[in-house]
């Protein structure tokens, strides 16, 4: 019986695989770790900068049950499990389980405090932009 090895191979197709492979993940990375920005109006919500973000109309939006919580308070509404996003220490966003069990879009920074905002789509939103009071009274049609 005789054994022969398969002949040498180049190695440039395997660093050239792996360096645009590390790009590409250097690239995703970055972007998922921009702050994004949220564009309140009564038409609804966006967000922006984000690979997890949407257009979000009013409609889908339960204002009534919106509000701004503080998570040390309402610890059964900050995220506990990561389904599919970035969970950096003072960053979180994408979708996320809450403590209670809900499903939830989330955009943290490392405040405690977020406004809460559940949807008609099956989820929540936990979002944390600088003016929380003034995000909220746009979206309800008040933004003064």
């Amino acid at each position: 019986m005789h054994v022969y090895q398969m002949a040498p191979h180049g190695s440039r197709g395997v660093l050239w695989v792996i360096f645009v492979t590390l790009l590409l993940v250097l690239v995703l990375l970055l972007l998922a770790l921009r702050a994004p920005k949220f564009e309140a109006s009564n038409e609804g919500l966006r967000i922006r900068g984000s690979p997890f973000g949407r257009e979000i109309p009013a409609a889908a939006l339960r204002l009534e049950s919106a509000r701004i919580v503080n998570l040390r308070e309402s610890p059964d509404l900050a995220p506990k499990w990561r389904t599919m996003g970035v969970g950096l220490p003072g960053y979180r966003a994408g979708w996320f389980r809450l403590q209670n069990g809900e499903k939830a879009l989330v955009f943290l920074g490392r405040g405690e405090e977020a406004l809460y905002i559940p949807t008609s789509e099956g989820y929540a939103l936990l979002i944390a932009p600088e003016d929380l009071a003034g995000c909220l009274r746009t979206l309800k049609g008040n933004p003064a």
